[in-house]
């Protein structure tokens, strides 16, 4: 069998427009490419969407270090009295230097794979902020905390900030890593990335 049928000439498109189950659709999309019936062979169980997860996302969780009142004065200065916290068990930051996300992670407080959305990881703001810190460049980033009361327990980083006079090669490093921010900020003495 070839040809496009049901408008199925790659898997996108295949999974998009076919009227088919997913399972249909992806063995019509190797029907199309020439695959014999009896080589397809597709498990995909509709009613396990752990299949999914375990197929696509074979990273192991962290565990974190959940000595809370150490993790919160690294980055405050002082432990966060979470029982008075009004903002659902979390807490901003900002200005947080290299050297204090250096110690969250060499602590165990923060993950290195962590990202926001479709931020860079933690491991990647950190690495690029040690680079930075090598070129004479003082990076902060900004954040937020969740409580030990809560079981997404962890801190997050969203978004990158630089204050100074902006050269080209600050501009250049800059914007490569921050190429799919949700807000950017280039001026001559500020540049900043946030993602949501």
């Amino acid at each position: 069998m070839t040809g496009v049928i049901h408008n199925c000439p790659n898997v996108k498109q295949c999974l998009e427009n076919s009227p088919l189950d997913r399972k249909e659709a992806l063995r019509l999309y190797f029907l199309n490419l020439g695959v014999s019936p009896e080589d397809i062979n597709i498990q995909i169980d509709p009613l396990n969407p752990s299949f999914i997860f375990s197929s696509f996302s074979p990273r192991q969780c962290f565990n974190y270090n959940r000595d809370y009142a150490t993790r919160d004065t690294i980055i405050f200065g002082q432990p966060i009295d979470w029982q008075n916290q009004r903002l659902g068990g979390l807490h901003y930051f900002d200005a947080l230097t290299v050297d204090q996300l250096q110690e969250l992670l060499d602590r165990g407080f923060a993950d290195p794979a962590e990202r926001q959305n479709c931020s860079p990881t933690i491991r990647e703001i950190f690495q690029f902020g040690q680079a930075q810190k090598s070129k004479g460049f003082e990076w902060t980033f900004q954040g937020y905390v969740i409580s030990p009361d809560r079981e997404d327990y962890r801190v997050s980083i969203d978004g990158i900030e630089w204050r100074g006079d902006a050269c080209y090669q600050i501009i250049a490093d800059f914007e490569a890593i921050a190429q799919d921010a949700d807000e950017l900020d280039i001026d001559p003495n500020f540049l900043r990335a946030w993602w949501d």
